[in-house]
């Protein structure tokens, strides 16, 4: 196909076919050729007020974007998988669904599979869905298998929450790989006692038909909450033994041989290092540098400071989290070295 003849700027034009020459209407110069470049640049450059009106229009009309024909192989399943996905593990506002961009996107989609539109009315009957699939795939996956679980309890803008994780080993002809699944996490709304947070734990672990037998060890922090919980649980455990051989004429016999308390306590190595850490810093040596450091960056953090050490392209140093040792470590090496950089400026004195 030839290209296409801009009618606007032709219309100021007459082509001569015989010397292949174009005159311009307006003021008789000759350019050669029929090429619509050439001839807008002349009507740009010598009639700019003239061709002003017809060069605005053309330039709304270059704007239209030109619509593609695509097409990929989907199905339903993987839209909804894919939408699930969206506002679960990306964590997106369910309104993402109802707004005109996105509809404009997924539209052309639901008509070609002739599915049903899903927005944020209508999504959680489908993450319901995957929840209940997910936990089904979970229960297939723990049945008769002995299990670690970990546990923690996080608190932020004054909700509690309990994360119950757990770790087993999964053993096929190929290979085999250590699982971490999420059990659950779970909003606290009483006191964090041992007892309590036993309850919560034992709900989690009904949902997926895990019977405490097959728990080998739990994994927390040492608060004395989750090592009270893990007695509990022991207390749980020795009390289905005994439900479970009632009916035995020697049971006194046997209890000789079972070791009731068969749910270990695993300290989180994490937490136990940053005990270690903290009764050290306690010492009056380092705690009165770490004192001194802590309000070094306090006042490096005001505003006169600040900007300069902005202007030196430098970061500003962030105040140390006392239960986290390692921030109290970032917080001593970059106090120290913004003092240095200011000492330079002759704003502080070493």
């Amino acid at each position: 196909m030839g290209r296409e003849i801009n009618k606007k700027v032709h219309q100021f034009f007459i082509f001569n076919s015989k010397n292949k020459k174009s005159v311009c209407k307006v003021c008789g110069v000759k350019l050669a050729g029929l090429h619509c470049t050439n001839l807008k640049r002349h009507l740009t450059s010598k009639h700019g007020e003239i061709f002003k009106d017809c060069d605005s229009e053309e330039v709304t009309e270059t704007q239209v974007v030109k619509k593609r024909k695509i097409s990929f192989e989907t199905s339903e399943d993987t839209i909804i998988n894919s939408l699930v996905k969206i506002v679960t593990t990306d964590g997106k506002a369910f309104m993402l669904l109802d707004s005109e961009g996105f509809k404009e996107i997924v539209d052309p989609i639901y008509n070609a599979l002739g599915m049903d539109g899903i927005t944020s009315r209508n999504i959680m009957s489908f993450v319901s869905v995957k929840e209940q699939a997910i936990k089904d795939g979970i229960r297939a996956l723990v049945k008769g298998k002995l299990l670690s679980l970990k546990i923690d309890v996080a608190t932020r803008m004054e909700t509690t929450v309990l994360g119950v994780n757990l770790q087993m080993i999964h053993t096929d002809i190929n290979k085999m790989e250590i699982v971490v699944k999420t059990l659950g996490m779970i909003q606290l709304t009483h006191a964090h006692t041992g007892v309590y947070i036993k309850e919560q734990i034992l709900e989690i672990l009904d949902e997926y038909g895990i019977n405490l037998n097959q728990i080998f060890s739990v994994t927390s922090d040492n608060g004395r909450n989750m090592v009270k919980d893990v007695e509990i649980l022991n207390d749980e455990t020795e009390q289905s033994l005994f439900e479970d051989d009632t009916k035995e004429e020697n049971l006194m016999g046997k209890l000789d041989d079972l070791d009731l308390a068969n749910i270990h306590l695993v300290r989180c190595v994490a937490h136990t290092l940053q005990l270690c850490v903290y009764d050290l810093n306690k010492l009056s040596e380092i705690s009165e540098n770490i004192s001194i450091c802590r309000k070094l960056c306090k006042k490096l953090r005001t505003e006169t400071y600040r900007r300069v050490l902005i202007e030196h392209n430098k970061t500003i140093p962030s105040l140390d989290v006392v239960t986290r040792w390692n921030s109290t470590y970032l917080m001593n090496g970059t106090g120290w070295r913004r003092m240095s950089t200011l000492s330079k400026t002759h704003m502080m004195r070493p």
